[in-house]
């Protein structure tokens, strides 16, 4: 009885202590010890909202830079909100400057808990999704009257950040060595090409991402970076190295030290393409420093080859030309000579064609001719379209802008053909025209989901709504080669069986920078490779950080040749001649035609290497210093 009534007593003790403005969501202790409420909140709430929250009057802030207390010395605090604390059974959790209570810490008394690994408690974490074998978890905060808490100084950072003035929420900072901007603060779905303009879209120069610039493997290559923009680097609680090999990861808070998540690859460049997703630790997002240059208009959009037209997006040759492409860079360029007020200081670049979707988008030409404008969309992976119909796209393009406002703004569909920033479209039209002479025509504005695309088509190959060509289709281009305009768009009907356009053969004896040496492969392909999912794939040898080596693509290389039948295909590019590389070209798993009567034939550093025919579906050999 006596034991029971000693029991009793200390559960009435801390009942006794519980914090009388406690919401019934949480659980609350006052301690006058710390002259902290120690407060139980939820799993999806970070300490400054719980502290917010709890009373119900606001009056409670989270206590910054509060020292913890762990195992012995937070046994008092546990004792006061009901419960003793056990260790937990996943010992490698990284809680960072959070306290973790499993949710069972009511019923039990005898909960879980995992411990801060930093020297203080923090206030913008959240526990989220970490489990232990299904075991959630709950913060455990700090929580002061806001009377009690002091005005939190700005932090007193190693070096004090020289801003480049760029557009809120980014911060930007120039290496005046380099001539490049860097810029932090994209979202994170956001790449750096996107950052690179949305950061400084105001200014004169137009600025895009510098797709060659090397990647820095550690804090003390990227540390006059991090000083020049406020902050140190520290590892991170997490992560090793990003998903992607290319990317750079820092953490979005506005701390004097950050997370900084290095790739782990010893030669590669900052990617333009990518983002960071919603790769979190424990709530912890992260952002990406992105390199950002000044460039010619001309010069300023890279795309990826064979997808598009242009490697490099370029002004049409001919300003008075009637395809889609020449038509919408036409009053691109017309917008900003007349000071339209879309147009941004630095002037609009020009679009690039999106060619392999084209013959998707001429299916949906087909299907909205006959069951209305836009009953298709959405099937070529597009999110914005316009639909139109006239002799020529050019006809199409100007109907657009005549539906200007009065005010001058080009809202409709108008809005898109002066878009800001590097955009990409592609097009489709009615294979026949009508009795008047007009095609309805399809434009698909700002992506190119060739995975859709070629989804479609293959979903409809042999069937009487086939994919198809125009007869007036953009080129794709080819890496390394110049741009090549578009043909213009005749105005009769198409011609039923067009002259296929090879890949232009480029010279091997191209000039290359000191100590690389040009790569030329060339293909001969057969009339199978559409249905046999023919592609080439070019690989480079990298070292890995933990030791070993994996196989990276090289870009501008690789290439599906699914729609190059009967072709002759070039790939060239200069390449490090210290490197190892592995040359494929694979078809799908059960290709009814394998191999190919080819030849393909590689040039490297004076070297050829030649297959004049192979009969298995995946023909693999390797060129360059392969012998280390």
């Amino acid at each position: 009885m006596q034991l029971l009534t000693v029991c009793l007593g200390l559960l009435l003790s801390a009942a006794n202590a519980q914090s009388p403005n406690c919401n019934d969501d949480f659980t609350c202790f006052d301690d006058d010890e710390t002259n902290i409420v120690w407060v139980i909140g939820s799993r999806t709430s970070t300490c400054s909202d719980t502290c917010d929250d709890f009373s119900g009057s606001s009056e409670y802030t989270c206590k910054e830079n509060q020292p913890i207390f762990r195992d012995e010395s937070f046994d008092r605090i546990a004792e006061g909100l009901g419960f003793t604390c056990k260790s937990g059974g996943c010992g490698n959790f990284n809680p960072g400057d959070m306290m973790w209570v499993s949710k069972d810490f009511k019923d039990s008394k005898n909960p879980s808990c995992y411990y801060p690994t930093s020297e203080n408690y923090g206030c913008s974490g959240k526990t989220g999704n970490a489990n232990c074998f299904g075991t959630r978890y709950n913060l455990m905060c700090a929580c002061v009257k806001k009377e009690d808490e002091p005005p939190t100084p700005a932090p007193t950072c190693r070096a004090t950040p020289d801003p480049f003035t760029c557009n809120d929420p980014y911060n930007c900072w120039k290496d005046d060595t380099a001539d490049i901007v860097w810029v932090m603060g994209g979202g994170i779905f956001e790449n750096c090409k996107s950052t690179c303009e949305k950061a400084m879209n105001k200014k004169t120069d137009f600025y895009s991402c510098k797709s060659d610039q090397p990647t820095h493997k550690n804090a003390d290559e990227f540390s006059s970076i991090s000083t020049g923009m406020g902050f140190d680097c520290k590892k991170a609680d997490c992560f090793s190295s990003p998903s992607n090999s290319e990317l750079m990861w820092i953490d979005k808070s506005e701390n004097c030290e950050r997370e900084c998540i290095f790739p782990d690859e010893e030669e590669a460049n900052y990617s333009c393409d990518s983002s960071v997703g919603n790769a979190n630790c424990f709530g912890t997002r992260y952002t990406l420093p992105c390199p950002c240059h000044v460039r010619a208009l001309d010069k300023a959009c890279e795309w990826k080859c064979p997808d598009n037209s242009a490697s490099v997006a370029p002004w049409p040759e001919d300003e008075d030309g009637d395809s889609c492409l020449e038509r919408i860079n036409y009053w691109r360029k017309r917008a900003c000579e007349e000071n339209w007020p879309e147009c941004p200081p630095a002037g609009l670049p020009p679009y690039v064609e999106c060619t392999s979707c084209h013959q998707c988008a001429n299916t949906q030409s087909e299907y909205d001719s006959i069951n209305g404008s836009h009953a298709s969309f959405k099937r070529c992976g597009e999110m914005v379209q316009g639909s139109g119909g006239g002799r020529t796209c050019k006809d199409v393009i100007d109907s657009f802008v005549s539906e200007r406002e009065s005010t001058g703004i080009c809202n409709g569909h108008c809005g898109p053909i002066v878009k800001a920033g590097c955009n990409t479209f592609h097009w489709g039209r009615t294979e026949t025209p009508s009795s008047n002479g007009f095609h309805h025509y399809t434009l698909n504005w700002g992506n190119c989901r060739t995975d859709k695309c070629d989804a479609h088509c293959d979903s409809v190959e042999n069937s009487d709504v086939a994919c198809f060509a125009s007869g007036i289709d953009t080129p794709g281009c080819s890496p390394g080669t110049p741009n090549s305009p578009p043909q213009s768009d005749p105005t009769g009907p198409p011609q039923s069986n067009p002259t296929p356009v090879s890949s232009p053969i480029m010279s091997p004896t191209d000039s290359c920078p000191s100590g690389e040496s040009s790569m030329t492969i060339k293909i001969q392909t057969d009339e199978h490779v559409n249905k046999d999912k023919s592609k080439l794939k070019v690989k480079q040898r990298v070292k890995k950080a933990t030791g070993g080596f994996r196989w990276k693509n090289v870009k501008g290389m690789s290439a599906s040749l699914r729609k190059l039948k009967n072709k002759n295909v070039t790939r060239r590019k200069c390449l490090l001649k210290s490197k190892c590389y592995r040359i494929q070209v694979i078809e799908k798993k059960n290709a009814v035609n394998m191999g190919m009567e080819g030849p393909i034939t590689v040039i490297f550093k004076d070297i050829t290497k030649m297959h004049s025919s192979w009969s298995k579906r995946k023909l693999s050999f390797t060129v360059g210093n392969c012998s280390k």
